[in-house]
């Protein structure tokens, strides 16, 4: 379950403009132009989804086979866990002397309702860490161990193809984002994650719902805005991370063909993939990869 923590946050119609509209909504995206040799493919995943999400969908699969490399937000391998733990755990310090003895029994009550588990044995994990456990029983999802990831399945189709596997980041690089804020910032996100537990269910609900049929555009709104998390902690996220990818996309592509599979988070916006790629002079077309095709 750790190695999830990071792959840890989218009707027919006769009517041309109403299907332009449906295509750019798709989650596949053809990078060609501006001296490309090879197409590449940027594909965005969600990282609760099965890959059962994907099995019907030819021209993903098609442009998948393809491709010359894989390139994710990190390798996932065997060694993950090795390196994320140190993490994810307070160094001099422990849950129950973070938190006052009021919030330590919110939290393992919240712990005990939507897991089984007993709130002692995170008791050396940061706040932030907890909170990610949680989202793992109430996020929207499909993944099991017959249904992986599609992020560990795209990567593991890989391996099995001898494509070369191209990780943007590392484990280490993801693991300061996410666990690298203050603690008492942490607390407080955490302690808001749960006194707001029902609308972050419905916002999970929504992010799984807009993600399945494709809907760019209300997947964006979720990713602009957020009363939770501040403008800086969003760019952390997002913004920042995007920009370091781009810097080394134009000469991963520059003579090969790359299927690229990142959270769909990093795919939209004014700040996102896309609009960046198309900045930079390559063409970025949607594919349809409707599951009826």
């Amino acid at each position: 379950m750790i190695k999830y923590l990071l792959i840890g946050f989218l009707s027919l119609s006769l009517n041309s403009k109403a299907q332009q509209k449906k295509i750019e909504n798709s989650l596949l995206w053809e990078i060609s132009g501006n001296g490309l040799k090879k197409s590449s493919y940027l594909f965005g995943t969600y990282h609760f989804a099965g890959k059962d999400f994907i099995d019907t969908m030819k021209v993903l699969q098609t442009k998948l086979g393809m491709a010359d490399a894989i390139v994710g937000e990190l390798i996932i391998d065997e060694t993950m866990v090795a390196k994320l733990t140190p993490h994810m755990l307070m160094k001099n310090n422990f849950l129950d002397k973070l938190l006052t003895p009021n919030q330590y029994q919110l939290v393992a009550a919240y712990l005990k309702k939507i897991s089984g588990y007993d709130l002692k044995l995170f008791n050396l994990m940061k706040p932030v860490a907890v909170q990610i456990t949680m989202m793992q029983f109430t996020a929207p999802k499909t993944i099991s161990e017959t249904n992986p990831a599609l992020d560990q399945y795209i990567q593991d189709y890989g391996k099995a193809n001898n494509k070369k596997l191209i990780g943007l980041e590392t484990v280490e690089d993801q693991a300061t984002i996410l666990f690298g804020n203050n603690l008492e910032r942490q607390k407080v996100l955490l302690l808001k994650s749960i006194a707001n537990e029902e609308k972050i269910k419905k916002e999970g609900q929504k992010l799984y719902d807009y993600y399945i049929t494709q809907n760019l555009q209300e997947l964006e709104k979720l990713f602009v805005k957020s009363d939770d998390y501040t403008q800086e902690e969003l760019d952390q996220l997002l913004k920042n991370r995007n920009v370091k990818w781009m810097a080394q996309l134009p000469t991963l592509m520059q003579n090969q063909s790359l299927f690229i599979a990142v959270g769909a988070g990093h795919l939209v916006g004014e700040d996102g993939l896309i609009k960046a790629l198309k900045v930079k002079g390559y063409e970025v077309k949607p594919l349809n990869v409707s599951t009826i095709n």
